[in-house]
């Protein structure tokens, strides 16, 4: 079994893809990847996919995957061209990357069931059938995008994928195909979200929104609610190297935006007591991994749910003492809420600094004395950032995260 195999499974005459420049059938899919995998032949390889548009992506993610030329869909070009030289594990049927938000991606490999046995878990969670029709934005070197996708054709719905990052685009072609699910990380909801607010309209036809890679708490999902005022909200936390470990729907999210809730069926997590790292056994794992696999995520667990605290590596050293980056941002969330934050440390030579990007916010232009104050009542002392860089945008990686090491690289020509 593969996944061309599993588009050619479903009704070849109903609509399975639709972006701002084409429309695809399961039949039309199906018979464009097959041309192109046709053409294909030769000994074990990776394949690096380069194509600048969903559709192109998927049409040769589908040919290849499952052939001796193991699809890998590139990320940014600014890492330049892939090595190819390395030849896939027997096993694999395609390569994921990880999302180099704190660093370069990381390729890793995955057999077909990795995926695909998980379907039907998590398709019962997000409330994925034959009849949804969700819309998704961005490339599909975002793994999270690629699984949805793929989730989705294997229970024979419809996905609206936009290319461009351009909110009022997106809510136009929500309301022309009557999209019913969104899965957009937090802030791409909230960008949706201020662009209905500034249309003046709302979308009562979506029933599901999932979103992850981001907090998200009781607040922020009563805020969505407003203008999303029949959707249930699933907020999922996972890996690429793992897939999904657990999940939480709005009603049971509290104040505190730690929570990200209880496993998916089949999964396990634990913590490691002396450094609070995540642990988790699960089948959908990446090949090459044992279980338990330490996360390098930290977090806690009260009453079989799961709290999320960072990345292990989210602790820095700013002049001999350890600060977590997420527990700053988390609270820059929190005094700014219509901003974005970020921060990273600028190294001098007598002194470090920890500096604060933040995207533009009319509450911080309003009164950044009282943002401040906010924050040093929630911060220590040596926590509070030493400077703060209001940018028009954070930039972003392929997943939508904020992409630290292009920080660090805006931050070294201060």
């Amino acid at each position: 079994m593969d996944y061309l195999s599993l588009i050619k499974e479903q009704d070849a005459e109903k609509t399975a893809l639709v972006t701002e420049t084409c429309r695809y059938t399961y039949g039309q899919l199906a018979r464009r990847a097959q041309a192109l995998r046709d053409a294909v032949g030769g000994e074990r390889a990776c394949q690096w996919i380069y194509a600048d548009t969903i559709a192109e992506q998927l049409i040769q993610f589908l040919a290849y995957a499952g052939t001796n030329w193991v699809p890998v869909i590139a990320p940014q070009t600014r890492y330049g061209r892939h090595d190819c030289s390395q030849v896939p594990p027997e096993a694999a049927c395609m390569g994921v990357m990880t999302s180099g938000s704190s660093g370069r991606p990381k390729l890793w490999w995955r057999t077909y069931d990795s995926w695909a046995s998980f379907f039907p878990a998590q398709n019962g969670v997000f409330g994925v059938d034959k009849n949804t029709v969700m819309f998704c934005q961005g490339s599909l070197a975002f793994t999270g995008n690629l699984n949805m996708y793929l989730g989705v054709f294997s229970a024979g719905g419809t996905v609206i994928g936009a290319d461009g990052f351009h909110p009022k685009q997106w809510l136009t072609m929500i309301e022309t195909y009557r999209v019913n699910a969104l899965y957009m990380i937090p802030a791409k909801l909230f960008l949706l979200m201020k662009q209905m607010k500034a249309s003046g309209c709302d979308a009562d036809t979506v029933t599901h929104m999932i979103s992850g890679s981001q907090a998200l708490g009781k607040r922020q999902a009563g805020q969505l609610k407003q203008v999303f005022p029949m959707a249930e909200i699933v907020l999922y936390y996972g890996s690429s190297e793992l897939n999904y470990i657990t999940y939480i729907r709005d009603e049971d999210m509290t104040d505190d935006d730690t929570l990200v809730g209880r496993p998916f069926a089949g999964v396990h997590i634990a913590m490691q007591e002396d450094t609070q790292e995540i642990t988790v056994s699960t089948a959908g794992h990446v090949l090459g991994l044992s279980m338990p696999y330490a996360t390098h995520d930290r977090g806690y667990i009260d009453d079989g749910l799961l709290h999320y605290l960072g990345r292990s590596d989210d602790i820095c050293r700013v002049n001999g003492v350890s600060i977590s980056a997420y527990k700053v941002e988390r609270a820059l969330r929190e005094c700014i809420p219509d901003a974005e934050g970020a921060v990273v440390v600028l190294r001098r030579p007598h002194r470090d600094e920890l500096i604060a990007y933040i995207s533009s916010s009319d509450v911080w232009k309003q009164d950044k004395t009282r943002c401040i104050a906010a924050l040093r009542r929630r911060l220590l002392p040596q926590e509070v950032p030493d400077r703060f860089i209001e940018t028009a945008n954070l930039p972003k990686n392929e997943s939508g995260k904020i992409d630290k090491g292009r920080l660090l690289s805006m931050t070294s020509s201060l």
